[in-house]
C-alpha cells in the first residue's frame, strides 16, 4: 500500500512539474506582452497634400482608461514646433484620436508623439513624422 501511495505521489509531482513547465513557456510571453502601435492615420512617413481633420493611432491591445482622468496623450506639432492638436484625446478600445486645431496647414514635416498606457499598465511611448507638400 505504501508503494502505491509513493508511486501516486511521484506521478502527481511529475504531472505538476510538466504543467508548470508548459505554463512557464506559454504563459510568460503572454503575461509580459505589451501593446504596440499597429496603425496610424495619417500614417508614419506619409506625404499629404493637406492636413486631415484628426489623427488616430491604433494599438494592438486596448488602452487603459481611468474614468475622466487623462492618462493617454497624443501631440502633433507643425514644422515651426507649434502644437496643433486640441489636447482632448479620445480613447476607444485600442485607438486614441485627437482633432487638429483649425487653421492653415504649413508645408513641411509634422511630428507626432504619444504616451499611452496599455491595459496591463505598461507605458508605451513613441514618435514619428508625416509631411504636408
Amino acid at each position: 500500500m505504501k508503494s502505491l501511495v509513493k508511486n501516486l505521489g511521484r506521478k502527481t509531482q511529475v504531472t505538476s512539474a510538466v504543467t508548470g513547465v508548459i505554463f512557464l513557456t506559454i504563459g510568460i510571453p503572454v503575461a509580459f506582452a505589451h501593446t504596440t502601435l499597429i496603425a496610424s492615420n495619417p500614417a508614419r512617413n506619409a506625404v499629404l497634400s493637406k492636413l486631415p481633420s484628426k489623427i488616430t493611432l491604433t494599438f494592438e491591445d486596448p488602452l487603459l482608461t481611468l474614468g475622466k482622468t487623462a492618462i493617454n496623450h497624443l501631440v502633433v506639432t507643425d514644422p515651426m514646433g507649434m502644437v496643433i492638436t486640441s489636447g482632448i484625446d479620445v480613447v476607444k478600445g485600442a485607438a486614441i484620436t485627437d482633432v487638429f486645431k483649425s487653421g492653415q496647414a504649413t508645408r513641411g514635416k509634422y511630428n507626432v508623439s504619444y504616451r499611452v498606457s496599455a491595459q496591463d499598465g505598461h507605458i508605451v511611448s513613441g514618435k514619428f513624422t508625416f509631411s504636408i507638400k
